[in-house]
């Protein structure tokens, strides 16, 4: 307490005057001095706020500085390039990229019939309109032949979804075109015809009772003549890697078997090779988890399958 006093003393403002009545200078006594304080200060015993500094982010902090800071934005998007501001592994070729669709994720191919019909007509049929028209829809193979068909007496549908099998079990063929051949009767008996697009797929998916086959169009994987011996570059990777994506969303750990037709045995096994080699590396699998076989096969039916044995 005589601590905190003196400390509180010594702190006040202080000045001097002299006593009136204090003795005359050399009468032997000692002047007489009258010492004042003023001040507002006060001793108070409330506590100061306790103050303690806090990081909020102390129990992560050593795991971000431990980071590479070279995946981090370092600057304005509209000052740096696109790959200086990803991350490298967006361009590993074992990244799924969805902008690279090849194979669509509807099953089946739309035929719209009723469209076809107002294209003949140069205008857009209400149902009601369309509704005693009779039509048929035939679609044939390269060679002429019918595919597949459809007929009605009436009522043109807004839409076909084809699965791509005809009722004789067999599928449409990867790099092979088909032609749809719409015809129309109207109530008088007039006839009108009109051929739609050409049907023609890189790829073509399906599933059968052995497995899910991926069925490539070899011309764009080893050259219009399909002989190469390499991907043709790049569309065929485009095309072969587009299949793996398809493998990785939905079917990845299901062992795979490559099935390559070409102008000779030799030919099919050296392609069915690459291919074999690529699932292998963008899969991360085992060898034994993909098998291989290669055959000769006439030009129109020379293709490469990737069957996945889901069955």
């Amino acid at each position: 307490m005589k601590s905190a006093i003196l400390s509180f003393l010594l702190a006040s403002p202080v000045f001097a005057a002299p006593n009136p009545t204090a003795p005359a200078a050399g009468s032997g006594f000692p002047t007489e001095v009258v010492v004042k304080g003023e001040g507002v200060n006060k001793l108070d015993v409330a506590k100061p706020a306790l103050s303690i500094d806090v990081d909020p982010f102390e129990s992560i902090r050593p795991s971000v500085e431990q980071t590479d800071q070279s995946l981090l934005l370092s600057g304005s998007p509209a000052s740096v390039s696109w790959k200086r501001t990803h991350p490298d592994f967006l361009h590993n070729h074992r990244v799924v990229e969805p902008w690279r669709l090849t194979f669509s994720q509807r099953f089946g191919i739309p035929l719209r019939v009723r469209d076809q019909l107002g294209a003949i007509l140069g205008r857009k049929l209400e149902p009601k309109e369309s509704k005693p028209y009779a039509w048929n829809l035939t679609i044939a193979d390269e060679s002429g032949r019918v595919f597949q068909h459809y007929e009605s007496s009436n009522d043109p549908p807004d839409e076909i979804l084809w699965s791509g099998q005809n009722e004789q079990g067999d599928w449409i063929r990867a790099g092979r075109s088909y032609s749809a051949v719409y015809t129309f009767t109207d109530p008088s008996g007039a006839r009108y015809t009109r051929v739609g697009r050409p049907l023609l797929f890189k790829g073509v998916l399906h599933q059968e009772e052995t497995g899910l086959f991926i069925t490539l169009d070899s011309g764009v994987l080893f050259g219009r003549a399909k002989n190469e011996t390499e991907l043709a570059q790049p569309a065929g990777l485009d095309l072969v890697r587009s299949a793996v994506d398809v493998v990785k969303r939905r079917f990845s750990g299901i062992p795979v078997a490559v099935r390559v037709f070409a102008e000779s045995k030799n030919l099919a096994e050296t392609q069915g090779a690459v291919i074999q080699n690529y699932l292998i590396k963008q899969l991360m699998t085992m060898t034994k988890n993909v098998s291989m076989e290669g055959a000769r096969a006439e030009f129109s039916e020379q293709r490469v399958e990737i069957v996945l044995l889901n069955r």
